[in-house]
């Protein structure tokens, strides 16, 4: 879990704590259960890796031990499997995602109303690429707190993950009509104005989330890509340098800064962004998540050296694009666009063929020329 999402979710879970009549200090979620074995120590020591996950800098080792010894005396522990699973995703591996998973519905399961538990479990199902899943925790949840603004805002988000983006924006409004100045409704409010088309007013949620003081890396990300596709180069530079200075070894900040500095026509910015990016991505993807970061990661380098007029690397890297994400219309068509230059015009016909099934066609100048290369080669002698 990166120290944004730990952010995040302290305070969602502080007001979600409050609501229920636990208190604003997540530690303070131990009281809920007694130990049969000795309740004021097993409470003590909760509170103690409770206090050390939420910190930032927790001892995720030490508390991983802790947590086990505690559920050896008292396997029933709400709160030590849900703390069990955060601890887990805290680690951030992607082998212990299950494990994470499975800790906070043993945790759901043995206290109903642990919300915070339910709220945990739904973001780690978003970051597995399982809105569906989310939706499901936070519908119960709901069911338990109607109208409830923090449930409300995300279960937008799973709207939006689904592809259902004017269900996130209807869920959103919701719940900033109850609660205006919350910074998590507003934002994915803006992720849902963006998947609409509505781009400007998408860019003014997110103006209006860093002005309340909701500077996440997110936000900064955001609002980049806005002012992108908007040509708002330099503020995309601005915003999304914001973005890498809070959290360095985010790749995919880093990947979309270059990307700015390559709109701009600034390559050796662009080069030295990919290059950090390139230390941060694992040779081998696993999840959803990774793979499209890898994939981003190659296009984009495809597209500097493309640039350049490196034809052979470009070409390199769109084929790891396409090899990482077959169905991906950008990268068959920039690569139709250099099998062109390098005078491969079956390969450039047959990437350009299938960029335009997957709705990124060739351009209409470069598909003449294409077309006109095709007729003028020479047929091919018979075997």
């Amino acid at each position: 879990m990166s120290l944004t999402h730990r952010r995040i979710l302290r305070g969602l879970v502080a007001v979600l704590l409050t609501c229920i009549g636990v208190g604003a200090d997540p530690i303070r979620l131990v009281a809920r259960q007694q130990s049969a074995a000795d309740p004021a120590a097993i409470d003590q020591r909760l509170a103690r890796v409770g206090a050390d996950i939420f910190s930032g800098t927790p001892q995720v080792d030490a508390d991983i031990a802790e947590l086990k010894a505690i559920l050896a005396a008292n396997p029933k522990s709400a709160q030590a499997h849900m703390l069990l699973g955060l601890a887990y995703r805290t680690k951030g591996s992607t082998d212990l995602m299950g494990e994470a998973a499975g800790e906070l519905r043993q945790a759901a399961e043995i206290d109903p109303t642990l919300i915070p538990a339910r709220v945990y479990l739904a973001h780690l199902y978003l970051d597995l690429g399982r809105p569906e899943r989310a939706g499901e925790e936070l519908q119960t949840a709901i069911a338990q707190m109607p109208g409830q603004p923090q449930l409300q805002a995300l279960l937008g988000e799973c709207q939006r993950q689904l592809g259902k983006p004017d269900a996130a924006l209807e869920l959103t409004s919701q719940a900033l009509k109850t609660s205006p100045s919350l910074a998590e409704a507003r934002y994915y409010q803006g992720l849902a104005l963006y998947d609409l088309k509505r781009r400007d007013e998408a860019i003014q949620a997110f103006e209006e989330v860093l002005k309340g003081g909701g500077t996440r890396s997110e936000v900064y990300a955001s609002l980049g890509n806005a002012y992108l596709d908007a040509g708002r180069l330099d503020e995309a530079v601005k915003s999304l340098t914001a973005g890498v200075m809070l959290e360095p070894s985010r790749a995919d900040l880093l990947i979309q800064l270059a990307h700015a500095y390559r709109l701009k026509g600034q390559l050796t910015q662009a080069e030295t962004w990919l290059t950090r990016a390139r230390t941060l991505v694992p040779e081998t993807a696993v999840s959803g998540a990774d793979q499209l970061t890898a994939r981003d990661l190659s296009f984009e380098e495809g597209l500097v050296r493309l640039k350049l007029g490196q034809l052979d690397a470009a070409a390199r890297n769109l084929r790891k694009s396409v090899d990482v994400d077959p169905n991906y219309g950008p990268g068959y068509r920039y690569l139709a666009e250099v099998y062109l230059r390098q005078g491969l015009y079956t390969r450039a016909l047959d990437a350009a063929t299938r960029a335009g099934t997957l709705g990124s066609p060739l351009p209409d100048d470069l598909q003449k020329t294409l077309q006109q290369k095709i007729r003028a080669s020479p047929p091919k002698s018979p075997v």
